[in-house]
């Protein structure tokens, strides 16, 4: 593939490593990496830690400051403005283009904020890059209670560190469970009880009406149902919405995130797509989602590459598998895959719950006796072998009465 100029718009690990693939495999060709964040890209599950002192800031790169002039990669810093898919152009915001062969769009989602008044006061931050951290950590010294809102790992992890940590801290709850998309109301509970025997301050079915401040500073929020909370901080931790602006107005085909086939390729030619930018359909539920987790990234940004290289099998194109989520919620092990609930038909479905114990909950559910979903609190061991069978959907009907010595619930 000698000739060819690829071209990387984003520096995050989608980015970074389609870079380090197309390089191994390709000697010759100029590679670009386009990016506005000159540092490495950041390994974000160890965000937690850094925020509870226990790692220093330099271990959180995840590739270190040398990983493209080793490799022969040019980086541009800059950001891409618009793309112009007939000319095979990319405009750039500080007045120059830069041509490619072919493209990877791998430049990720941003934290979702809310509209809501005194949202740009000093002490408010989202919960999703090394920056967002080092607002929060410059400001503890000054903090006595913080405000969370949110339900996934992120806000999770932030309240246990921060209340370990000693502050006094509030967790907003949109709705009455955490994590809806992949926690059932069981699990949820359990985790939240776990929150509140910790000293968490959990207020359900709220969410911040306004943020209030003197001089610039957070002094407070007022919620939805009009209760005032004194803080310092004030942390989101809401979710995320994929950088699609200027795609779609090249023409790319998006939903909530870019839509890519097999091949990790776009509806546009030459223009591939990995990442958190993706959106990708749920092979059980048929739904589509934005999964932003670091190894799907990784896989997605491996395969793209290939396809780049016309190395890629196309007989065998890249399988989206299902939504697996392996963590640690408020220190209980967990991990999932598939379906967390049954559907609202639930015709064909059976759901097989675990004798319970103190901080442990697992279930499986069936369809027409093949997997569809398991959920595990408290230890997750079992869980990836039950990946492999939803995989390849094995019938478990002979044995369903045996399953982990579960019973039917």
């Amino acid at each position: 593939m000698a000739g060819q100029s690829y071209v990387i718009i984003g520096n995050g690990i989608a980015g970074a490593t389609a870079a380090e693939v197309l390089r191994t495999e390709d000697s010759a060709s100029e590679i670009t990496v386009v990016a506005d964040e000159p540092t490495p890209v950041f390994y974000r599950p160890a965000l937690k830690d850094y925020l509870g002192g226990k790692i220093r800031e330099e271990k959180l790169w995840a590739r270190p400051i040398s990983f493209y002039p080793d490799r022969r990669i040019r980086f541009v810093t800059d950001c891409v403005i618009a793309i112009q898919p007939e000319a095979h152009l990319l405009c750039l915001r500080r007045g120059g283009k830069l041509s490619y062969s072919r493209l990877l769009l791998a430049h990720g989602a941003r934290a979702t904020s809310l509209a809501c008044p005194g949202v740009n006061l000093t002490g408010v931050t989202t919960l999703r890059t090394v920056a967002d951290y080092q607002r929060v950590l410059a400001r503890l010294n000054q903090t006595q209670r913080i405000v969370v809102i949110g339900s996934g790992t992120l806000a999770l992890e932030s309240i246990e560190t921060l209340r370990h940590r000693g502050y006094e801290v509030t967790h907003l709850l949109r709705r009455r469970t955490l994590w809806s998309d992949v926690l059932d109301p069981v699990a949820s509970d359990l985790v939240l009880q776990q929150e509140k025997r910790d000293g968490v301050d959990v207020r359900i079915e709220q969410e911040i009406a306004e943020i209030q401040g003197r001089n610039g500073q957070v002094t407070g929020v007022i919620t939805t149902t009009g209760q005032h909370i004194a803080c310092e901080i004030v942390l989101l931790g809401i979710g995320i919405e994929p950088v699609v602006d200027f795609v779609k107005s090249a023409g790319i085909a998006c939903g909530r995130g870019v839509k890519v086939d097999g091949a990790m390729g776009t509806n546009v030619t030459d223009i591939y797509a990995a990442g958190d930018l993706i959106e990708t359909m749920d092979p059980i539920t048929s739904k589509a989602r934005v999964i932003g987790q670091w190894y799907p990234a990784v896989q997605q940004a491996r395969a793209a590459a290939y396809s780049m290289l016309d190395l890629l099998d196309r007989e065998h194109p890249f399988r989206f598998g299902n939504f697996y989520n392996a963590t640690f919620l408020y220190g209980l092990d967990f991990a999932s895959v598939g379906l967390s609930t049954i559907p609202k038909d639930g015709k064909g479905y059976q759901e097989l719950v675990a004798d319970p114990k103190p901080r442990h909950y697992q279930k499986v559910i069936l369809k027409m006796g093949v997997p569809v979903g398991m959920l595990a609190l408290g230890d997750r061991r079992s869980v990836l072998v039950y990946k492999r069978a939803i995989d390849h959907s094995v019938d478990l009907s002979s044995v369903a009465s045996r399953l982990l010595a579960l019973t039917s619930a």
